[in-house]
């Protein structure tokens, strides 16, 4: 009987156990597979991030040597592309819980400081002594964190280090962790902390102190991680957050869920979602895009779709600008006829099929300005006795700008044509003094 109950069961266990086994490597064989990706991911976003630092003090140093105030613009705008590029790559490194923000903070302070600076007309408002030496203070800076960074990259390719390791090291709350890449970051992030204080001017700094006030004040509840990606599913059209990884955030100005997933075989998607209130802060979709199929109109319609369903109504091109077949718009926000230019988002779309590539929107949601209690004491006829009497207007807008001290001030915009050129002519509608004047590209013309 023993013998006929054996071989019954024999098989069976031995088929159980074969089934195990399968199961079990294939299991291991999955999470390798998964480790090998996850590592993939880090050293490409480290190595690009080495790239982009190398790029970034090239072009400051442009900046500086030019001569030419056009050339010094789109220089300057080059900056402003790459720390936004940077920006990203840091964001897909795991440095969560290892001290890098202060060096992330001086790249972002760092594009948006050349982003102002090339929204100007540098012919009539040229640089100041004291934006010069920041820029100078910057380019220095940035050569410094070059060499660092460079240095750690070397030791990573030359040891081959695995930023796994540095993960793995982080998250055990080690102590007496020694780790190679830990260290480095930790430097670079020490040294930017050293360095003398950068008068970013009134812009920039009244935009930190502003962020930090609008963080205090963010409507809506504390979400979840699981909030967070169907935020993120909701602005993508994705049926499933199924395969979203997030990591909460915790450093810097504002608590953030940081999402990403693999979108298919050849792009990454990478957001940024505010823990309070659950408003998008940047969103980026990482493929290549090797050709330009589809028209500026249709990509400008697919842009303006995605920014309706992302919760961001009522907003206007401006300009655009278009590097390696995608294509970036600038939008402002209009609310009851004045143009909000504070309340800004950048949406880029791929110009092969019109997939939404990126998402800034940090200018939006920090800037919480109610227009609506903003009231014109000169009529446009009177502001209008303000503007050169060489310009010839062709359109009227009130809108609302920040002046050099940073203080919102209500505006009359009048746009028009002087010597084959179209200029924005911002008098206070108030005071009726000129606050602004910028000189419209002539790509953005037709959207002016």
């Amino acid at each position: 009987m023993y013998k006929r109950i054996a071989a019954v069961l024999f098989p069976v266990t031995l088929i159980a156990l074969v089934a195990t086994a399968t199961w079990g490597y294939q299991e291991n064989q999955d999470k390798n597979s998964i480790l090998i990706k996850a590592e993939s991911q880090y050293q490409r976003a480290f190595h690009e991030l080495n790239a982009n630092v190398d790029q970034l003090q090239d072009e400051l140093g442009k900046s500086l040597a030019l001569n030419s105030r056009n050339q010094m613009s789109s220089s300057l705008s080059n900056v402003w592309r790459i720390s936004y590029s940077a920006q990203s790559n840091i964001g897909q490194l795991p440095l969560t819980l290892m001290p890098f923000d202060s060096a992330e903070k001086f790249v972002a302070k760092t594009g948006k400081f050349a982003y102002e600076i090339g929204l100007r007309d540098l012919d009539k408002q040229p640089l100041t002594d004291d934006e010069w030496k920041t820029l100078e203070g910057l380019y220095q800076n940035a050569d410094d964190i070059r060499k660092d960074l460079q240095s750690v990259q070397k030791k990573v390719m030359d040891k081959d280090l695995r930023w796994m390791d540095v993960e793995m090291a982080l998250a055990s709350e080690d102590q007496k962790m020694d780790n190679v890449i830990i260290d480095g970051f930790k430097e670079v992030n020490h040294k930017v902390e050293q360095y003398p204080e950068i008068d970013w001017g009134p812009t920039i700094s009244n935009m930190e102190v502003r962020k930090k006030e609008k963080n205090n004040r963010l409507t809506g509840p504390t979400i979840t991680a699981d909030d967070a990606k169907k935020v993120v599913a909701k602005m993508v059209d994705r049926k499933t957050t199924d395969g979203m990884n997030t990591k909460k955030s915790v450093k810097g100005d504002f608590p953030t869920w940081n999402i990403n997933y693999k979108e298919s075989k050849i792009g990454d998607v990478y957001a940024n979602v505010t823990v309070k209130g659950g408003h998008p802060v940047w969103f980026l979709y990482d493929r290549p895009v090797t050709v330009s199929k589809i028209s500026y109109e249709e990509a400008l319609r697919k842009a303006k779709r995605f920014l309706i369903k992302s919760g961001f109504k009522h907003m206007e091109a401006i300009s655009y600008d278009e590097t390696e077949n995608v294509i970036a718009y600038n939008f402002v926000q209009k609310t009851n006829g004045v143009m909000v230019y504070p309340k800004t988002v950048v949406a880029k779309v791929a110009l092969d099929n019109g997939d939404i590539m990126g998402l800034q929107t940090d200018e939006y949601v920090f800037n919480p300005l109610d227009v609506s209690k903003m009231k014109a004491k000169l009529s446009e006829k009177d502001a209008k006795k303000q503007v050169n009497q060489h310009l010839k207007i062709q359109k009227v807008n009130r809108a609302v700008i920040y002046d050099r001290q940073g203080e919102a001030r209500l505006c009359y915009e009048f746009q028009g044509i002087l010597k084959n050129s179209l200029y924005r002519v911002f008098i206070d509608a108030n005071t009726g003094d000129e606050v602004e004047v910028k000189k419209v590209k002539q790509a953005d013309a037709d959207l002016a």
